[in-house]
């Protein structure tokens, strides 16, 4: 059934040979996997986050150990032939089977030991060894690993588009894959932009972002930055969180998300000719939600981090995002304060705010907090109708400075450069005017209320370097630091 999925075909490699593309049941030792083949049983595409704990490890050698009627499960593994003008050789692809084989070979390599007791049929305790005392004491049982042949499909000549079809329509048939899983299969830029930044990469020193640190606990993960102290499950509820943030904020996060139109756009985007194949054009966009994300979430009151959920993060977010690019600036305490305000009061059973109020598909709204069990268009509709209104009675409650976000015209530039004697305003030195740029005194950040507008009167003209350096610092600040 397996080897129906995958469509022959002719190919030619550089060298002119045609190829075709087959799959072929039979075994594998873990010798062959374990010192005899180039094999690559790391691929992240193909893996669904390390969730295989000691209890998991520890029981596929007892089954290699024990033999009898139980076995390890099939594996796939894909062969690539690599053909040079005076060679060809071959490597390979662990497709499906990666906690499996990492945990015997990770026995193999001592990181971990057999469980105790461990009593075999001939009544040998071997509980509590590594692989280098099994070796020693029982050289048999250590042969006896080493020859043990897992069940595996070989697939040759296939690509890698094909090896992620394969993953993911094919072996996700079987293998219970969550949706997220799924996407994390596909192979391309997005993908492997939201694995690393939700998970990292520890043997590419690739850290995960601020907003999604770890810290182990034995036998699992937990989130401790900005969120409740909760056990991660292994099954990619990060990288989910985090690709439907990018789904939302890249389809108008208002109208919702779903898995089936999620996981399509995933791959769609990746594949040629799609929005992604070559470069992910919205990463910086999504660093800086991220970075504004952390801030939000960190200033959270201890009170209300139990709230946090996935859908009450996005919302949290993505509503400030919004604000933000309208007004120019959201102080993060005072919003998530404000936030949380109407999240009570519209979830209160006492108040019955919501009694006499609709919901966006006109039916009766429920308390707010029900709000958050789902991501329609309903649910985020009415969400976000409640939080207008509570912001149009008293938008500086939630931290919303207005910020003047127009620019000084060359014209203006041009001319307070002149009524500055042609010298930069905070150094006092002469300043080339295709070196100048327009200031502003009190930064925009300060918002309209302070001073922070784009007019005349808050124009100085210095120079690129300067202005870097200054950013939003205020006039006092930045003075002290050049004089």
């Amino acid at each position: 059934m397996l080897a129906s999925f995958i469509p022959c075909y002719q190919a030619e490699d550089k060298f002119g040979k045609t190829t075709e593309s087959i799959s072929t049941d039979g075994k594998v030792s873990v010798k062959f996997i374990f010192t005899d083949a180039d094999i690559d049983y790391s691929r992240r595409e193909y893996q669904r986050e390390q969730v295989a704990d000691l209890d998991f490890k520890q029981g596929i050698l007892v089954t290699v150990l024990n033999g009898g009627f139980r076995k390890i499960p099939q594996i796939h593994i894909r062969v690539i032939r690599v053909a040079t003008e005076n060679d060809t050789y071959f490597t390979y692809e662990l497709v499906d089977g990666q906690q499996r084989v990492t945990s015997i070979t990770g026995f193999l390599k001592n990181e971990f030991s057999l469980p105790k007791p461990f009593i075999l049929p001939d009544g040998k305790d071997i509980g509590g060894l590594n692989a280098t005392q099994l070796k020693s004491k029982y050289y048999d049982l250590y042969k006896k690993i080493l020859n043990y042949e897992i069940s595996c499909v070989w697939y040759e000549n296939i690509s890698d588009i094909q090896t992620a079809e394969l993953f993911i329509e094919v072996l996700n048939k079987t293998n219970d894959m969550k949706p997220q899983e799924i996407r994390n299969a596909v192979k391309g830029l997005f993908s492997t932009w939201n694995r690393d930044t939700a998970r990292g990469w520890k043997e590419m020193s690739i850290k995960p972002h601020k907003l999604f640190e770890r810290k182990p606990d034995g036998k699992g993960m937990k989130i401790i930055v900005g969120w409740p102290s909760k056990k991660l499950k292994g099954r990619m509820e990060v990288e989910e969180w985090l690709s439907e943030l990018v789904y939302m904020k890249n389809h108008g996060w208002k109208n919702g998300v779903t898995q089936s139109p999620h996981t399509k756009w995933v791959k769609d985007i990746q594949r040629p000719g799609g929005e992604y194949e070559s470069k992910f054009k919205d990463q910086k966009e999504m660093m800086d939600l991220l970075n504004f994300g952390y801030d939000l979430l960190k200033s959270v009151h201890e009170d209300y981090k139990l709230r946090l959920a996935p859908m009450v993060s996005k919302v949290l977010i993505l509503y400030a995002n919004d604000l933000k690019t309208t007004y120019g600036k959201v102080i993060p305490a005072k919003y998530t304060k404000a936030f949380f305000k109407v999240y009570d009061d519209w979830s209160c059973k006492t108040k019955q705010l919501y009694k006499d109020r609709k919901a966006y598909n006109g039916n009766q709204m429920g308390e707010f907090n029900t709000l958050f069990g789902g991501q329609n268009v309903n649910a985020i509709n009415t969400i976000c109708s409640i939080l207008d209104e509570e912001l149009e009675k008293d938008i500086s409650a939630f931290g919303v400075v207005e910020i003047d976000q127009t620019d000084f015209t060359n014209e203006e530039i041009y001319k307070k450069w002149k009524d500055q004697d042609k010298k930069d305003y905070w150094t006092g030195y002469p300043l080339e005017f295709e070196d100048a740029v327009g200031d502003h005194l009190i930064p925009r950040s300060e918002g309209k209320k302070l001073g922070g507008v784009t007019e005349y009167h808050n124009l100085v003209v210095t120079s690129d370097v300067n202005n870097r350096i200054k950013s939003n610092m205020n006039p006092e600040s930045f003075r002290k630091q050049v004089a």
